[in-house]
């Protein structure tokens, strides 16, 4: 299950202590440690993107939230939980696997939803987010178990339940973020992964499970006018690609001027309509509201977006919480660093997923690096009288 390890296990290199405040958080399951920094080394991650995919692009932070070995054993997560009925009152469900979703050190970083949204006309249908459905569960393999986060949603007789998570971290000015995923299930749902403020400033990366399985919705909002007319170019339609019902790596670059979607690696579309302009969070959702964009689900039937793993790196802007709203969080503790990118570390092909490797150090970085160095060798010289 997710732990928090003791400060002891997060301190960083006395040459480095001035320029970085580490972020003393670690995720950890019976099988593996995932750190969210995973490198104590790093204090800047590059990632190459823009119009030719190869232009350096700077971030100064990083996350990494993998839910791939949450198992003790193989057959432990095989079995999804009950739908949320009709008898059930859909927004106080308990979340399921509690000692893993909520934990301390998940709660930490992600918010599970429980609010309901109203129909807003005949056409839809009230959307209550359950936190009955959002659960672990595991590759039927022996041979490789792992396992992966589920968000739910399905389609009862007055309702649609759906199951929605946000991370904290809400002050995201800039990012390059990606995750493993996959949608099985029913037409007539929406599997999103986003960056939000309002909706007028929020990227989407959509799978529409009416749509075929090779194709995508990329959008920067808003994607209609006042009078429900749509916006021409804010919504990227793309075809011919991999099957989203397998697992596949989505990213969206957020940048300063363009918005930049991949697929694998490769980039897919390109926006420098609607760029977001406020500082935003990281939102994951499955959803439907009967309405035109996501479908209308048959009673009874349900879809999933499975989600292996998730990865971010990203700079901010103001206060954790997000713009006007009072800090709550000891910014020392959950997001603040000198400025500063005196060791530059990689986040794509790199050895080991999530872990990021150190590509370039500064002069001072470099200088810091030999006194140490020698410092060390000179006391051990004196030690061993050479």
């Amino acid at each position: 299950m997710f732990s928090r390890l003791p400060p002891l296990n997060c301190l960083l290199w006395p040459l480095i202590l001035s320029a970085q405040t580490a972020l003393c958080a670690q995720y950890t399951s019976s099988n593996t440690d995932t750190p969210k920094d995973n490198n104590e080394d790093c204090s800047c991650y590059v990632v190459n993107s823009g119009a030719d995919s190869n232009t350096p692009q700077y971030f100064q932070y990083y996350r990494f939230y993998d839910f791939r070995n949450l198992a003790d054993r193989p057959g432990q997560y095989l079995d999804a939980p009950s739908i949320v009925n009709d008898s059930q009152n859909a927004e106080v469900q308990s979340v399921w696997n509690a000692d893993i979703l909520d934990s301390d050190a998940f709660n930490a970083d992600w918010n599970i939803n429980d609010r309901t949204k109203e129909a807003p006309h005949a056409r839809k249908i009230q959307m209550v987010r359950s936190p009955g459905n959002i659960y672990i569960q595991q590759n039927d393999d022996s041979n490789d178990p792992f396992t992966y986060l589920t968000l739910r949603t399905n389609r009862l007789d007055e309702i649609q339940t759906s199951g929605e998570m946000r991370n904290v971290q809400k002050n995201l000015m800039h990012a390059s973020m990606r995750m493993s995923g996959r949608v099985v299930g029913a037409k007539g749902a929406v599997a999103g992964f986003f960056t939000y403020f309002d909706d007028e400033n929020e990227s989407d990366i959509e799978i529409r499970t009416n749509d075929a399985t090779d194709v995508m919705r990329y959008t920067n909002q808003p994607s209609e006018n006042d009078d429900g007319t749509k916006v021409a170019g804010a919504s990227l339609e793309r075809s011919n690609l991999a099957p989203w019902n397998e697992w596949q790596t989505h990213r969206i670059d957020w940048l300063e001027t363009d918005s930049y979607w991949f697929l694998n690696g490769e980039q897919t579309a390109a926006n420098s309509y609607g760029i977001p302009q406020m500082p935003s969070g990281l939102i994951v959702n499955m959803w439907s509201d009967g309405g035109t964009w996501t479908g209308n689900m048959t009673v009874g039937e349900s879809a999933e977006f499975q989600i292996q793993w998730i990865e971010m790196a990203f700079n901010t802007s103001g206060s954790v919480e997000g713009p006007d709203k009072p800090s709550k969080r000891d910014l020392d503790t959950l997001e603040k660093r000198e400025e500063g990118c005196g060791t530059v570390c990689k986040i794509d092909d790199v050895k080991r997923l999530g872990t990021p490797e150190v590509v370039s150090k500064s002069i001072a970085t470099r200088m810091a690096v030999s006194w140490h160095r020698l410092s060390v060798v000179g006391v051990v010289s004196f030690i061993l009288g050479w």
